[in-house]
């Protein structure tokens, strides 16, 4: 087990916070169901977290609207965007900004993710009225990095100012998703390079 981390927020919606904590308490409850399960102190082959609740009771309106700005991509930009993947060398895919999309995490890749990292959720604590933190214990590396756990403390308009496993402010993606020069690469039959999509 390696040493706990964890993300500091700025509680910017204070009525929302006791929302985030409810959600984020069940959460930790079924994460230990779920490393039990991998230790082998519990077995049960039928077990899924994903599927013992409906975690979306669990969102307030504005919480539901924000996993709701997401990057379509079964929308004719989405579709798009996966033809320029295709044309693109393998190693540009994960490296250059253009292939960062604009919107949130997606609700249920954010569940999935949550119950896929190594690690334990110790703790979502308000440290004082305008600031909280949430620590959690990596169990192995890689455990699956901070940006899901990111994205539950925003969605409830909260704001992540430091994060422990980065030493630092969180890493955010840099947005480079560009819908027409896209178009114009697909139409081309070109891939994205650093010549032909230069990052400034």
């Amino acid at each position: 087990m390696l040493n706990s981390q964890y993300l500091q927020f700025d509680i910017a919606a204070t009525e929302r916070f006791p929302a985030l904590l409810e959600l984020f308490e069940a959460l930790q409850c079924e994460k230990q169901i779920v490393n039990d399960l991998v230790d082998g102190i519990l077995s049960d082959e039928d077990y899924h977290p994903k599927k013992e609740t409906n975690w979306r009771d669990y969102l307030d309106g504005e919480a539901n609207a924000w996993f709701a700005d997401v990057f379509n991509l079964d929308s004719e930009e989405g579709k798009v965007y996966q033809q320029l993947w295709e044309l693109t060398e393998p190693q540009l895919r994960f490296d250059h900004p253009m292939f960062q999309f604009p919107g949130n995490w997606d609700f249920d890749s954010m569940i999935d993710s949550l119950f896929d990292k190594e690690c334990t959720y110790d703790q979502l604590v308000r440290l004082s009225p305008a600031e909280g933190k949430l620590i959690y214990t990596p169990l192995a590396l890689p455990f699956g990095g901070t940006e899901s756990l990111v994205a539950l403390i925003e969605a409830f308009g909260q704001t992540v100012t430091f994060d422990s496993w980065h030493e630092g402010p969180h890493k955010r993606r840099v947005v480079g998703w560009n819908f027409d020069r896209a178009l114009e690469l697909v139409a081309a039959g070109q891939g994205v390079t650093w010549e032909n999509v230069p990052v400034n």
